[in-house]
């Protein structure tokens, strides 16, 4: 009998342990699947994250790129046309602006000075938009607006993943996270988190440990969903950015229309006469300043944020656009 029972327990023994097996390795698959499912779905949130990135960065150096413009072909010809008549008029800047309200000599020497800077740069021959010039530049690019990367280099220095990482340390921790995470949200979601859930069930397998594998694969995925909840804060950040910079460039175009057409009517007259066309003079000198301002309100602050100041030129300017 004694046989037969130590045999009975021993096939009872050899069931439980094929059963624990099992399970193990059921939860080693379970672990290695919401690992894998858990990366992907952060693989392509970063991937997304980037291309936003990337279209939000063109949209603000296209930005860039028309005020340079409009700065050369409109605020250049208004400098020109009251160095013209002054000349012509023999007068000093102070006897040429005397009578006609709205322009200031500081100004113009603004303008010129700015104009002169961008003329500077286009002989250059830069490819790429550059710091902004004579204090102007409401968005040249993401990458020359967020300031210096955390290890102080120029953001706008920097170039590729280089300029990546440092962009996506400023989407965390100067503008996302209100105590500032620096480079966190970098590393993290380009390196730490993307070891993946490999390295982290791995070690359970030989040890045949599911249960623990499993542990860390939800353990894991709570991380990722923890980093895209992160990354979505960021696009919605950059979409504000986005939707702020249309604003503008939409405002600024329609004030550079219309003083275009009024410096077209100025020029074409057969000789300023200040008692007779100050009253245009005055309205073309009304939407320059109103360029000008515009562009040199910058769409992120010093800290990366919003600038809200960009909120308050739109009101005081949107009925100059027709708006």
């Amino acid at each position: 009998m004694i046989p037969l029972i130590l045999g009975a327990i021993a096939i009872g023994t050899g069931v439980v342990g094929v059963g624990a097996a099992g399970a193990g390795i059921s939860d080693m698959n379970e672990a290695k699947k919401i690992g894998n499912r858990a990366q992907k779905r952060h693989e392509d949130a970063v991937t997304d994250l980037k291309e936003y990135w990337e279209d939000t960065n063109k949209l603000a150096e296209e930005y860039g790129q028309f005020q340079l413009q409009t700065m050369m072909r409109t605020i250049e010809r208004f400098v020109d046309f009251i160095e013209q008549n002054r000349m012509k008029a023999k007068q000093s800047e102070k006897e040429f602006l005397q009578g006609l309200d709205g322009i200031s000599i500081p100004q113009i020497k603004e303008y010129k000075t700015a104009v002169l800077e961008v003329e500077q740069f286009f002989k250059g021959g830069a490819k790429a938009i550059g710091a902004a010039t004579a204090g102007y530049g409401g968005a040249m690019s993401l990458a020359t607006s967020v300031g210096v990367a955390s290890t102080g280099t120029a953001i706008s220095g920097l170039s590729g993943a280089a300029a990546w990482n440092a962009t996506l340390a400023w989407l965390g921790g100067g503008s996302l996270a209100a105590g500032g995470g620096g480079m966190a949200l970098g590393s993290l979601v380009l390196g730490g988190i993307t070891v993946g859930p490999a390295v982290l069930i791995g070690g359970f397998v030989l040890a045949g440990e599911g249960e623990k594998a499993l542990t860390k694969a939800k353990e894991y995925e709570a991380k990722v969903n923890t980093e895209i909840a992160t990354i979505e804060a960021a696009k919605d950040f950059m979409h504000q950015v986005r939707r702020r910079i249309n604003e503008l460039q939409s405002l600024l175009e329609s004030i550079n229309n219309r003083a275009f057409l009024e410096l077209n009517e100025l020029e074409s007259l057969p000789s300023f006469n200040k008692n007779r066309d100050a009253k245009k003079f005055q309205e073309v000198a009304l939407l320059v300043k109103a360029l000008a301002e515009i562009m040199k309100t910058p769409v992120l602050d010093s800290e990366g944020q919003l600038n809200p100041v960009t909120a308050t030129i739109q009101a005081k300017y949107r009925t100059l656009g027709g708006n």
